[in-house]
């Protein structure tokens, strides 16, 4: 059986609150150990994968506003990123 986010989350908050161990979260909630070290791991904040944009969201709006009419190709040529990184789609 799976435990939900809110559970999850409150077990790790009580944690930090109580300056509890894995070892006594543990076995207060009745719950593995393994199990509540994988939940930490999951809660901390992960770089998102892949290479950040060349080009910010606020650039390509400017842009737009600026030259309503241009083509994709024609947009990503003057900012010098590919055709995909200048989407429209990207900005919705």
């Amino acid at each position: 059986m799976g435990y939900s986010k809110d559970f999850k989350d409150k077990v790790i908050e009580i944690m930090i609150r109580d300056e509890m161990s894995v070892r006594k979260a543990a076995q207060h909630f009745n719950i593995c150990i393994q199990t509540i070290q994988n939940w930490k791991k999951s809660t901390t904040n992960k770089p998102i994968p892949g290479r950040p944009a060349k080009i910010s969201r606020e650039q390509i709006l400017k842009d737009v506003e600026q030259y309503p009419d241009d083509y994709q190709y024609e947009r990503a040529e003057r900012l010098g990123v590919s055709t995909h990184a200048c989407a429209s789609s990207n900005l919705i």
